[in-house]
């Protein structure tokens, strides 16, 4: 279970890193799981080219076209991801995070294997991933389990700590919700970004509504990361939204 110290620290910036959470016997399964379903490119999964950030391939037939950024569905898609999302050593911190007495993961947003390839990946601008969810509240948990190591270099996250408890007014975000950086009032903002480094089995706990971002990989391998999506009882999808396309599943 979590320390009061590490309870804090979610409360205060918003997300929190779980060291090692992943032993190396299920990190070799985890990625070699990846491994093939990327090789044999089973559906479904987004490409690169779907998401139109920056540095993306403009079309399928343009270079790099059939990068696929992220294996969609991954707590159904092969039982090691089901695994571990179900595992207590996650569900636990989360559940006494959230306060919730029933843990459900949402399988219509992340529950992904999320890729950054060396050639052709794209960069992801400041952003609240609430931005395009529809709940009844903002109280969701992204896990982010890193499969590989994770820096700025190969396109690691960066999150604006606290920023889950601000209030942004319109017009410093763009049409799609993501700052814009040369506004005057997120100058601020941004300069307290944290670059957040993981190695190869942590596990990365943020808020939903915190805003984070990520650049490109520029190195010569792929970054991998597994990532769900978890709220308590009392949030709800919003009817006939993209939120609410499957139901939440109860994990514990």
């Amino acid at each position: 279970m979590l320390t009061k110290q590490q309870k804090n620290q979610f409360i205060r910036d918003g997300y929190l890193v779980l060291p090692g959470l992943l032993d190396a016997e299920e990190l070799g399964d985890l990625r070699a799981t990846t491994d093939q379903e990327l090789q044999h490119r089973v559906e479904p999964f987004e490409l690169e080219t779907d998401v139109h950030y920056p540095g993306a391939p403009e079309s399928e037939n343009s270079p790099g076209g059939g990068t696929i950024r992220r294996l969609l569905h991954a707590y159904e898609r092969h039982e090691v991801f089901k695994a571990r999302a179900c595992n207590p050593d996650i569900t636990g911190p989360v559940k006494s995070l959230l306060q919730a007495e029933e843990l459900y993961l949402t399988p219509n947003h992340h529950n992904c294997v999320m890729t950054k390839q060396p050639a052709f990946s794209s960069q992801t601008n400041w952003h609240r991933d609430t931005r395009y969810w529809h709940f009844s509240d903002k109280y969701l948990i992204n896990v982010w389990f890193a499969l590989g190591d994770e820096r700025q270099e190969n396109g690691g996250m960066l999150v604006l700590p606290g920023s889950h408890r601000w209030d942004i007014n319109a017009e410093a975000l763009d049409e799609a919700q993501f700052l814009i950086d040369d506004h005057p009032s997120n100058q601020a903002r941004l300069s307290l970004a944290e670059q957040v480094d993981l190695q190869a089995g942590d596990c990365l706990l943020f808020s939903a509504h915190c805003f984070h971002a990520a650049g490109a990989n520029k190195t010569n391998n792929a970054k991998f990361s597994l990532v769900f999506t978890f709220h308590a009882e009392t949030t709800q999808s919003l009817p006939n939204t993209k939120s609410s396309v499957l139901p939440s599943i109860r994990i514990d």
